[in-house]
This record gives structure tokens, sequence and C-alpha cells, in this order.
């Protein structure tokens, strides 16, 4: 048996985002992710069991690197805020340069499908995002950011970034340095 072709899983996956960008997770079939990647439904079968596991492996493809796009340049040494912007600039640009892939993860993280392993899920999250964890912290012991569940803030400071750029994306304001500035002083005095 040869061995799989890592480009036509990589083709796979990412008709998964496109799929999903363009008609929404729930709309995504076997027979359209095969068809925008451009293969025979048989041979996705040899790739994946199913479109569970498609959507699963796309989900941790996903989440590995927006995960390395936030922490890029990230310095826990410096000012508690000019850390936490620095992922905030991060995250925002990645959402912005990766539509399909934002699409997937907000409707993935809406759908029954982050149930299918959710303590997995949240244990690898966890772990991958332990900068964010240990900055938070430190700002809380240094009476800089709200004594609340880092899990609260976490989830206030994603919601905050999917806003702004979901409002970027949809023109209902323009990408500029004031914007920018703006939306991360709110999402700072919200936290601090």
């Amino acid at each position: 048996m040869r061995p799989l072709d890592p480009d036509k899983k990589e083709k796979i996956l990412n008709s998964v985002f496109v799929l999903t960008g363009k008609q929404g997770l729930a709309s995504v079939t076997i027979s359209g992710i095969s068809k925008t990647a451009g293969i025979a439904a048989g041979t996705l079968y040899i790739y994946f069991k199913n479109k569970e596991e498609v959507v699963q492996l796309a989900y941790a493809a996903v989440e590995d690197k927006m995960t390395q796009a936030m922490y890029r340049d990230f310095d826990i040494n410096v000012p508690i805020r000019q850390s936490l912007k620095q992922i905030y600039i991060n995250m925002l640009n990645y959402r912005l340069n990766n539509y399909d892939e934002t699409v997937f993860i907000d409707q993935y993280q809406q759908s029954g499908y982050i149930q299918i392993n959710f303590a997995k899920q949240l244990a690898e999250y966890e772990k991958q995002n332990k900068p964010l964890y240990n900055l938070l912290e430190k700002g809380q012991q240094e009476g800089i950011i709200k004594a609340v569940d880092a899990i609260i803030l976490i989830s206030f400071f994603d919601g905050a970034v999917r806003s702004c750029s979901t409002g970027i994306i949809q023109k209902l304001f323009p990408l500029n340095q004031q914007l920018i500035d703006n939306c991360f002083d709110m999402i700072w005095r919200g936290m601090s």
C-alpha cells in the first residue's frame, strides 16, 4: 500500500473551510467536500472514515494554526496591556486573512460537533492557550485584570475580536489604526 498524499488531505480539509464559508457547516456534505477538493468520494474515504472525522480534524488543524498565529511576537515579560494587545492584533489579523477558516471555527463552536470530544478539546485548548492563561493570572496577581475565571475573560476577549473582525469583513466600519485602537481599548476596559 502506498503512503497517503498529505496534499490531498490538506485539500480535503481546505474544502471544508471553503464550503463552510459559502454555505455554512450544516450544509457541508461528503459529496461537496470531494467535489471541491477535486477528488472522488471513494478517495476521501481512504483518508477519513466519515464527515464527522473530517470536521473534527479540520477543527484541530485550524485551532493549531490560529493558536500559533495568536502568540506570534508574544512576550509575557512586557506590560500586561501590551502583551494582550499583541494577542488581539494577531487574532484580528488571522481572522481577517483567513475568513473561511474563522467562519468554520465559529460555526463549529456553535454546533453539536463540539460536544463529540468536548472534554478533550477543552483540555487541548487550555494547553495551547497556556500563555494567555498565564498572562491573565499575572494580571490578576498585579491587580490589573478583573478577578474572574480566566475562561470568562477569554470568552469575552474572543467574542470582542470576533465581533470586530466580522464588522470589518461586512464593511460595517473601515479597518484603520483608530478602529483597532478603539476596539482594543474597549476590550481592555472590560477586562481591567
